[in-house]
């Protein structure tokens, strides 16, 4: 588990489970924010099962600042005081995720399955992968 305080809230994110595939390990995480009743999970495949700052990172973007779609029905942000403060505070919430950010350029490079590797080339974000069109 782990947490961070923004504007007098505080978000926590636990591991709730770990499934095992072919592809990589899905790691499942709860997310709640301090007030509010509402809550919700949060899947991501990473090697590793840990809530560390690329975990952090990760919920407060999706559950907090990309507003998804579905985010209102079924994340946090179903809890009208939550989308408030998430209005209100939005300058702290992108502040605490830059903090994370800078955390993580700090970490060593996460390990990734294949399957990331082969999207990641896919979409041109590796900067590493060999060009496909030279082949």
């Amino acid at each position: 588990m782990r947490e961070i305080s923004i504007a007098g809230r505080t978000v926590t994110v636990s591991l709730v489970a770990t499934t095992h595939g072919e592809d990589g390990d899905i790691q499942r995480y709860l997310v709640e924010v301090s007030g509010s009743d509402a809550a919700t999970h949060l899947s991501i495949l990473r090697m590793t099962s840990a809530v560390d700052a690329r975990a952090m990172a990760s919920a407060i973007e999706t559950e907090l600042l990309l507003d998804y779609p579905g985010s209102r029905d079924d994340g946090v942000l179903r809890d009208p005081s939550v989308r408030a403060w998430r209005d209100e505070h939005r300058t702290a919430i992108e502040a605490a995720l830059g903090q994370l950010r800078d955390e993580i350029a700090g970490m060593p490079p996460e390990s990734v399955s294949d399957l990331e590797r082969t999207l990641l080339r896919a979409f041109e974000m590796d900067p590493d992968a060999p060009d496909p069109h030279d082949a």
